[in-house]
């Protein structure tokens, strides 16, 4: 039986790094926690990293990648709006669902696509969206006792929004019963899911209700 596969797409290098960091941890966490659990439908998720550098023909490149390797229907990343667009333009013709925690132009959900979500507010709305708080979120104890013990400061502004969507895409294919991107995107668009950032639904260009 396959894992499931997650690619972590994101800045592990350039001047965004430390947001890459903040994927990283959070997406690798979240995966650690689910398969402790038993995994997703009897399947472990196995994380794949790639590196764009914040950089918008790094993450083309990245995306083709991706989609090159076989086998990877889902993404986290990307984190900036400028490289998320232009990778999601691939993902989106190829069947791969990306979820981002970092990108906020309005831009990347105006165009009709169906497979690309978002755990983070749009730029309009990140009055009310961008608190991060979840690390006090009494619900979150033992998450963030756990990533305490292994010396990650939780409150980084992206690492549990990377967690949650890890969780997303792990409800979405149990909600599904299958690995098959527009059934698992159907189940998201229609599913409330439970997270370390509340409970999460989206509207029909993928952006969170709020």
């Amino acid at each position: 039986m396959s894992d499931i596969k997650i690619a972590i797409a994101g800045p592990q290098t350039g001047s965004m790094a430390e947001h890459g960091h903040d994927l990283n941890i959070g997406v690798e966490s979240a995966i650690r926690d689910i398969n402790a659990r038993g995994g997703v439908n009897g399947k472990r998720l196995t994380p794949w990293d790639y590196d764009d550098a914040g950089e918008p023909k790094q993450a083309v490149a990245v995306a083709y990648k991706i989609v090159n390797e076989g086998g990877m229907r889902f993404v986290v990343g990307h984190m900036a709006s400028a490289t998320a667009e232009l990778a999601s333009d691939i993902y989106e013709g190829e069947g791969i669902i990306m979820i981002t925690p970092g990108a906020t132009g309005p831009e990347l959900t105006d165009r009709g696509y169906t497979l690309i979500f978002r755990t983070i507010g749009l730029d309009s709305t990140q009055g009310p969206a961008a608190g991060n708080s979840f690390d006090e979120d009494p619900e979150n104890k033992e998450i963030v006792e756990a990533l305490k013990a292994r010396g990650i400061d939780p409150s980084r502004p992206y690492l549990l929004r990377a967690y949650a969507a890890v969780q997303v895409i792990a409800e979405g294919i149990k909600a599904a019963g299958s690995e098959d991107t527009e059934r698992v995107a159907h189940a998201i668009h229609n599913g409330k899911f439970k997270t370390v950032i509340g409970t999460l639904s989206f509207d029909g260009k993928g952006d969170l209700r709020v």
